[in-house]
């Protein structure tokens, strides 16, 4: 039943009228939002383009997720349970043809939410479990992993626009999109914690990104490869190295809008708890729409679920963003 909604909006792409594609828009806006996996280098999927010499681009992406993640054994006791807003602030700007330099800012806002009891109920009609959700109050908080002696390896509290990370990245442009066939770039990033500074440690990455034209559709893929580096407590059970990939299908629906149906994952983050909600590489579904309006704007609506299950993937997000080019 979870791949219900999805397989849904994959049908409706394959029976839509036939439409010739002008130019690719996708992928939508992607970033892992495990809480564990956010102590280092998250990859965020973009658009395969730099934007043009001499240009500015502006946008921000807001990402609405619910996050229940619970474990005890003698080793350790984990226990995740908030609702948490990201506000994602990117400028870039067109250095030169085909190479862009920009920054982001990272907010985050959590709290207990109020959609427990909605998901309880909406588990509890479809049958699924809810991973021992119900027995805990709805709208509590709790952000947190200790060891077996109960040493913190990881506890945080609530947050409100509290600034969360910043980011330095580049990007070239290896094959260009001109006849609007295909394009591949290379991008390179820097991640610099702020919240948890003593705790983190800076992080870097490099992705090639890249897009291919098949009659009205459109294939994008990502590949990637970034550090994650923490504390002496918890770098023991750190897996130094994060592979990333995505891959994804893009169908104009019309000289506007675009469907995009796309899956992306991470390697695992840890090693050694025996814990699948610790241990295990997260992977996500993502589906939306995305658009352009008046060509300078350009807009994206999109949902995130977890799949497979029992990862330390959050159990869903809502995104949206909207951006705007400046020449």
């Amino acid at each position: 039943m979870r791949l219900f909604s999805p397989l849904l909006f994959v049908l409706a792409l394959v029976a839509g009228a036939p439409l010739r594609a002008q130019t690719a828009r996708g992928p939508l806006t992607y970033e892992e939002g495990g809480p564990l996996q956010r102590t280092s280098l998250t990859v965020m999927s973009e658009t395969v383009e730099p934007v043009a010499s001499g240009a500015w681009r502006a946008g921000v992406w807001l990402g609405y997720a619910n996050v229940f993640e619970q474990d005890s054994s003698a080793s350790h006791d984990l226990f995740m349970d908030f609702e948490r807003l990201l506000t994602v602030t990117t400028v870039r700007y067109g250095l030169a043809p085909g190479v862009e330099v920009g920054g982001r800012l990272t907010l985050e806002t959590t709290g207990g939410g109020v959609l427990d009891p909605f998901i309880i109920w909406w588990h509890d009609l479809l049958g699924l479990g809810n991973a021992d959700r119900d027995r805990f109050p709805e709208g509590a908080f709790g952000h947190r992993l200790t060891d077996g002696a109960r040493t913190d390896l990881l506890r945080k509290r609530r947050r409100t626009l509290a600034l969360d990370e910043v980011r330095l990245f580049a990007k070239w442009e290896v094959i260009g999109a001109d006849d609007g066939r295909r394009a591949l770039s290379l991008r390179g990033e820097v991640r610099l914690p702020v919240a948890d500074a003593a705790m983190e440690r800076v992080d870097v990455g490099g992705f090639a990104l890249g897009y291919l034209r098949a009659g009205n559709w459109f294939v994008h893929a990502q590949v990637g490869l970034a550090t994650a580096r923490h504390r002496p407590l918890l770098a023991a059970r750190t897996h130094r190295w994060r592979p990333s990939f995505l891959i994804g299908a893009e169908r104009p629906l019309t000289r506007e809008i675009s469907a995009v149906v796309q899956w992306a994952g991470e390697g695992a983050a840890f090693h050694g708890f025996g814990d699948s909600e610790l241990d295990a590489a997260p992977r996500n579904l993502v589906f939306g729409l995305t658009g352009t309006w008046r060509r300078a704007w350009r807009w994206e609506v999109a949902f995130q679920e977890d799949l497979p299950a029992g990862t330390p993937a959050v159990d869903f997000t809502l995104g949206v963003g909207i951006r705007r080019t400046f020449r």
